[in-house]
């Protein structure tokens, strides 16, 4: 029987365990081959699924005993400090958590798009890390070019921190908010970077920015210190 943790809206959102490792990983196998840009999704190995699995904190969206989307955070403490360290390398000490926590494995079936289901799986795993990892930040992984997974990191509050290029044939963003509450995105926009300009990210980082939105093939950059101004006055007083 699925226990239901959460909703998406006429959908039942539960959180996986071990032995539902079959049924998860054949649903991002065939989710991912089904896209347009098969390196979107950067697969899981079987022993880090089932870290998340039996570890983490894995949720599914179900319709009926159908998987039709899912949303993961990995508490591993060693993974979550090696993500914290690149978040301040990239933003010279301005962002410099003990752990970054990642939330990963964002994949919702084709038919079940647009209709909100990644938001509500994206809030979903934002209320499990406020229970598991208050005190520190969370961290997405996403290739560069996929804006519909950005977009929905930028929604929830988080910023783009850092960046990461594999020689040209993949470039990942780290997006990073507190697990406690998100950054407020509505600051001046100070430069925009296209994409996969991982020197230009590189930058504007340098410079004390941080991707806040996108707008026309470009990542908008804003200054880190007004947005933690503005968050320390509402989350820190």
């Amino acid at each position: 029987m699925i226990k239901t943790v959460y909703k998406a809206g006429e959908l039942e959102i539960f959180k996986a365990d071990g032995g539902d490792l079959p049924a998860v990983s054949a649903f991002l196998n065939e989710g991912r081959n089904a896209l347009r840009r098969i390196e979107f999704f950067y697969p899981y190995t079987e022993e880090e699924l089932k870290s998340v699995l039996e570890n983490g904190c894995f949720l599914c969206a179900a319709d009926g005993d159908k998987i039709a989307g899912t949303f993961a955070l990995d508490t591993d403490e060693k993974y979550g400090a090696q993500l914290a360290e690149r978040i301040a390398e990239c933003t010279k000490g301005r962002i410099a958590p003990r752990f970054a926590f990642e939330t990963s494995g964002l994949m919702v079936a084709e038919k079940y798009r647009r209709r909100c289901i990644a938001g509500a799986l994206a809030d979903a795993v934002i209320a499990e890390a406020q229970k598991r990892v208050r005190g520190h930040y969370l961290c997405g992984v996403v290739q560069a070019e996929n804006t519909a997974s950005i977009s929905v990191f930028f929604s929830r509050g988080f910023v783009l921190a850092g960046v990461y290029s594999m020689g040209g044939e993949y470039d990942f963003v780290y997006l990073t908010r507190p697990a406690s509450a998100g950054f407020d995105l509505r600051a001046q926009v100070k430069a925009r970077v296209p994409f996969r300009d991982v020197e230009g990210h590189h930058a504007r980082l340098a410079d004390g920015l941080v991707g806040t939105g996108i707008r026309e093939g470009e990542i908008e950059y804003s200054d880190f210190e007004e947005i933690y101004s503005n968050y320390s006055s509402c989350n820190l007083s």
